[in-house]
């Protein structure tokens, strides 16, 4: 049912704010294979991420960011965990030169887990600062191979929740060129 739901958004983002605004818009839209991970255990959930981006100007972005993930089950103890949602909004400080681009972003995460070892289920919900930083490789002038890394961290409690994901996805400019020197 997610996977549907989030192919039904990725068509109607794509197409929509494409025809609605042609080759004059500032935004972009990335969608990433993620895979997530945490400093309370080794389990690793793969899931996918959506993000939507407005470039202010040369150096500074605004991006949110949503993503989950599906059950990953360890096959030696049975114990499963999962991303139930990720979402993000985020600064992004960019770096650009004409076949590609440097980022690091900054800003605020909401993360909601859920971990079942044994008989206990732990659900963990975190919000609070979030960073991270990566590298956008231009095929075309529009479209660009994409590899990040974010640490989504919970202030309240930073030494007990702690996640991260490692993205691999396609960013879509909807304006061109995008592959020319931006000094």
């Amino acid at each position: 049912m997610i996977k549907k739901l989030i192919t039904r958004l990725l068509l109607f983002f794509l197409v929509i704010p494409g025809v609605a605004l042609a080759e004059t818009s500032p935004l972009y839209i990335n969608v990433n294979a993620a895979i997530y991970d945490s400093t309370l255990n080794t389990y690793e959930p793969q899931g996918v991420t959506l993000g939507f981006g407005w470039d202010l100007n040369n150096f500074l972005t605004l991006e949110l960011m949503g993503g989950t993930s599906e059950t990953y089950n360890d096959d030696a103890t049975g114990n499963t965990a999962s991303i139930d949602y990720a979402g993000s909004g985020f600064l992004r400080f960019n770096l650009r030169f004409n076949r590609v681009t440097l980022y690091l972003l900054g800003g605020y995460s909401k993360v909601k887990s859920t971990i079942t070892e044994g008989a206990l289920t732990t659900v963990s919900e975190s919000d609070g600062t979030s960073y991270g930083y990566g590298i956008d490789f231009y095929g075309t002038p529009d479209l660009a191979l994409s590899i990040r890394r974010i640490e989504f961290i919970d202030l309240d409690e930073p030494d007990l929740v702690n996640h991260g994901a490692t993205l691999l996805g396609i960013t879509y400019y909807y304006d061109t060129p995008r592959i020319r020197s931006r000094y």
